[in-house]
């Protein structure tokens, strides 16, 4: 039984040591990231700790060579010694306010104090043991001894007790496990009081007891230094990365190799990848391997790679390839990635010109129209569509009437294969410089491949050109979709503009269609979203500007119930052409002013 116990011992007082040392070594490493020195006076106390239960096993009869003798009073000093370096530790992390930081070098200092104090502490313990009051007799634990486990009681039910009260606020794990520690180490005491031996079974549970608060402690350190700051790290990465998705340019980023370390979903929906396909590998071979005019592209000239080699930014048009073999011009930002001043890879920033170099041509437009300004509303009228090519099916019909000479408003309406691509837009301003600014929009539309692009790609290209060549006091508002007639739906996006009005014939029901996009010309990299609908027979769909609708006048909102009630009130047969002409009069017949442009356009399913 004896020599069991001693083995037993042996083994648990080796785990506390084991214990202690990972404690103090976990806060070793994490104080360079903390700095936090009620931390660091906690994890280096356990250097003390482990030290004084090493010397407990050394000391301790048979713990080597399994004698079958007594315990003396020299180990249980050790047992004691250990145990009041961790009551106190404890006690001082727990009751301590003062959450102040310290250098670095301290963390040599702290360490080295607390495992120099441990051996001068057990070297006066060994001279001088003959004098110190007896902790053992006959196999008894002393009052003395008895004294010094009920003192770790109190300690630790005072630990308890603070940490309940604060965990009824707070509900932290940490929290919960200094209660389940105090709880163990409590045990571990009272039962350390208890024993008849050192061999018994009293004896055996008290050291259980101590590894099992201590394994508590280490779990707090898991939570605190581990755990904690991971999940931190985790939760940054995550807001990166939503960051990064939220722009509309795309952006990655390459280590020293030329491998991919991040990407966001705008550069992998310009390129046609997926996350998966790109992160790890080098990119350059990927979509950057040849130039436009197909010749190979070496990474040596790469502006790219030179940016990783010598740190200089560099910004400059090139030419991407996409996973299906296209290619398009962008204009690239690349910037080192550095650390500690070194450099250690490469963030790029790029956007898509292609959209930029079609609408290069409506600058000349915008040019031409300044020479010509005599013409100006001749050419302004021509550019509105005549709908001598509407697919049989479906009727367009509308109008438009500046308020002065030169209007701010337009339609437009294209068909390409089987989409019908129609939209009414308003353009701040009056007169000149918004007819100018009116006919690049008009152009602009008809330069998009409509059976490819959904309206929301559309309006982000306009905002671009928006963004880029209207005044800043101007800005644009637009609804615009594309009709499928094989499939009768109806996909639209709004910028910013009036609410299309729907009318259901066959309900008698009016339903509103938009959706929450911002207006273009704002921001530069807004982001849109396009909706769907199906469109029944009989249906009539109204886009109008809101110049239509205000009433300046009048304290009555502007909306579109009139409009509605002279619909209802119309003959919903006449042609879409005929039926705008007459809801636009009965609109303009209520006697209110007109302060702006107006617009009106009726798309109608036969």
């Amino acid at each position: 039984m004896k020599n069991n116990f001693t083995l037993i011992h042996f083994v648990l007082e080796f785990v506390s040591i084991a214990v202690s040392a990972i404690i103090a070594s976990n806060g070793w490493v994490a104080f360079t990231h903390t700095l936090a020195m009620n931390r660091l006076l906690f994890s280096s106390a356990f250097v003390a700790v482990a030290f004084f239960d090493l010397m407990h096993i050394l000391t301790f009869s048979g713990a080597v060579t399994f004698i079958e003798t007594d315990a003396s009073s020299l180990t249980i000093w050790f047992w004691v010694l250990g145990r009041l370096a961790q009551s106190a530790s404890l006690a001082f992390i727990v009751f301590s306010t003062d959450r102040g930081t310290a250098p670095r070098s301290t963390r040599w200092l702290t360490y080295g104090c607390s495992l120099l104090l441990a051996v001068l502490i057990s070297i006066m313990v060994i001279l001088y043991s003959g004098s110190w009051p007896a902790l053992v007799q006959y196999g008894h634990p002393t009052k003395v001894k008895n004294a010094a486990e009920y003192l770790f009681i109190a300690i630790h039910l005072l630990m308890l007790v603070k940490s309940a009260i604060v965990y009824r606020k707070q509900k932290k794990i940490e929290l919960l496990l200094i209660i389940l520690s105090s709880y163990s180490l409590i045990f571990s005491s009272w039962l350390m009081t208890l024993y008849q031996s050192p061999y018994d079974y009293l004896s055996f549970g008290g050291h259980l007891f101590k590894v099992l608060g201590y394994f508590f402690l280490v779990n707090i350190i898991f939570k605190v230094n581990i755990e904690h700051p991971f999940k931190q790290v985790e939760e940054f990465s995550r807001r990166n990365q939503l960051l990064l998705d939220s722009v509309g340019e795309g952006i990655y980023g390459l280590d020293s190799d030329g491998r991919t370390i991040f990407i966001n979903k705008s550069a992998l929906r310009m390129l046609g990848y997926t996350e998966k396909e790109v992160m790890g590998r080098k990119l350059h071979y990927l979509i950057h391997y040849k130039k436009e005019n197909g010749f190979p592209y070496s990474p040596k000239e790469c502006p790219i790679r030179q940016t990783s080699l010598d740190g200089i930014n560099r910004k400059q048009e090139s030419f991407f390839w996409r996973k299906d073999g296209t290619g398009f011009p962008v204009e690239l930002d690349a910037r080192a990635l550095l650390q500690d001043d070194e450099i250690i890879g490469t963030v790029t920033t790029f956007i898509d010109l292609t959209e930029a170099r079609k609408l290069q041509k409506l600058e000349l437009e915008k040019q031409a129209v300044d020479v010509e300004l005599e013409l100006a509303a001749s050419v302004q009228q021509s550019l509105l569509p005549k709908f001598n090519h509407i697919p049989p099916g479906v009727d367009l019909g509308g109008i438009s009437v500046p308020y002065r000479k030169l209007s701010g408003d337009f339609y437009k309406a294209v068909f390409q294969g089987s989409q019908l691509v129609f939209g009414v837009a308003d353009i701040c301003g009056k007169g000149v410089p918004a007819a100018i600014e009116m006919a690049m929009m008009t152009y602009s539309m008809e330069q998009f491949n409509h059976l490819r692009e959904e309206p929301h790609h559309v309006l982000e290209s306009l905002n671009r050109f928006a963004f880029k060549y209207m005044s800043d006091s101007s800005f644009v508002t637009m609804f615009f979709g594309n009709y499928d007639i094989r499939t009768s739906t109806f996909s639209y996006s709004n910028a910013g503009h009036e609410p299309a009005l729907l009318f259901r014939e066959r309900t008698g029901e009016f339903l509103e269609l938009t959706t929450n996009n911002p207006i273009l010309g704002v921001m530069e990299c807004a982001l849109y979203e396009t909706k769907h609908i199906h469109i029944e027979s009989g249906d009539l769909l109204l886009l109008y500007t809101d110049g239509l609708t205000e009433n300046r006048s009048s304290a009555a909102p502007d909306d579109n119930q009139a409009l509605r009630r002279l619909l209802l009130n119309s003959d919903r047969t006449l042609p879409a052409r005929e039926l705008s002409k007459r809801l636009f009069q009965a609109m303009n017949h209520s006697g209110r002013p007109v302060t702006d442009d107006q617009t009106l356009l009726i798309f109608k399913k036969l």
